[in-house]
């Protein structure tokens, strides 16, 4: 029994030693670009080559590929997912970065899924068949999984069973953890956003999550777009928001901080933290941005 135990702490250590290598050997310029330029939306979104499992707060964890992550956030009580990446084969990295993590994939608990596009639930089937976790959604978004079947949402992305269908300000709440879903329709018609504790070095911070990143072609989408970014800001002043989070790193410099996180010369300063004064210029500039796809919509 004593072997037992002691050949499982063995590998424990040589997975954990292995991230920290691989971590400190991340190339960001290879991410970011192909061919000697800079890549593309999509080239990023096609790009599935894995990510180093890294623990950015206390109690929260990213996990993922180039193209998307998912973020797990541990409790007293188990384990809450936040997306779940395109497929059963991300499902199954997943459960394999969880284990490396020290994180026991049997604790997961609930699935957040920020919109019903497939790089975002398609690894939700599998983990919520095989450990029993309860998925997430909005009604509109479910609907919007179901019934559209190419781009993001082609045969690669298997659907899911929705156990929860989420409203504006409504609360997951698991043993000592509460996590805020604001509806912020724009990217999709029932896209979701989260608002969450994160323990930097013992210290509370509040978390969120931005639940989609591109801003939408349809003119319509394009102004609930705007008027979400308003409401999510606001709300992110009032509880004293002062990390960011995104599911698609390409944006907001994410490769470079996951980076800096892993790298052995990181003093400590977490990256995903920002001032408030940063938050309301993120927030200025995306509204701004809405504010020009409108004006150029036909």
């Amino acid at each position: 029994m004593k072997m037992k135990r002691f050949l499982k702490n063995v590998c424990f250590t040589y997975f954990l030693a292995s991230s920290l290598l691989l971590a400190q050997d991340i190339d960001v310029n290879a991410i970011r670009t192909v061919d000697g330029r800079a890549k593309t939306i999509m080239e990023y979104l096609h790009d599935d080559t894995r990510l180093v499992p890294t623990k950015v707060f206390d109690n929260v964890y990213c996990i993922g590929s180039v193209s998307v992550v998912a973020w797990a956030i541990t409790t007293s009580d188990g384990i809450i997912l936040i997306d779940s990446m395109w497929d059963d084969k991300d499902a199954q990295m997943i459960e394999e970065s969880l284990v490396k993590l020290g994180l026991n994939p049997k604790d997961l608990k609930y699935i957040i899924l920020t919109h019903g596009h497939g790089d975002h639930y398609g690894g939700a089937n599998y983990l919520r068949e095989k450990y029993g976790a309860k998925t997430v959604l909005t009604k509109v978004d479910t609907d919007l999984m179901y019934n559209l079947n190419v781009g993001a949402n082609s045969p690669r992305s298997p659907k899911t069973k929705i156990d929860i269908f989420a409203k504006d300000q409504d609360k997951i709440v698991l043993g000592d953890t509460e996590v805020m879903l604001v509806e912020t329709p724009g990217h999709t018609a029932g896209c979701l956003s989260v608002i969450f504790p994160a323990k930097d070095k013992g210290e509370e911070r509040v978390a969120m999550l931005w639940g989609g990143t591109g801003i939408p072609k349809d003119k319509e989408l394009q102004i609930k777009y705007k008027e979400s970014a308003e409401y999510f800001a606001k709300l992110s002043q009032e509880k004293n928001a002062t990390v960011f989070l995104t599911a698609h790193l390409f944006a907001d410099e994410g490769y470079e901080k996951l980076a800096l996180i892993n790298s052995s010369n990181y003093d400590g300063k977490n990256p995903f933290v920002f001032t408030q004064e940063e938050l309301k210029k993120y927030f200025d500039d995306l509204i701004l941005k809405a504010d020009d796809a409108i004006k150029n919509s036909k």
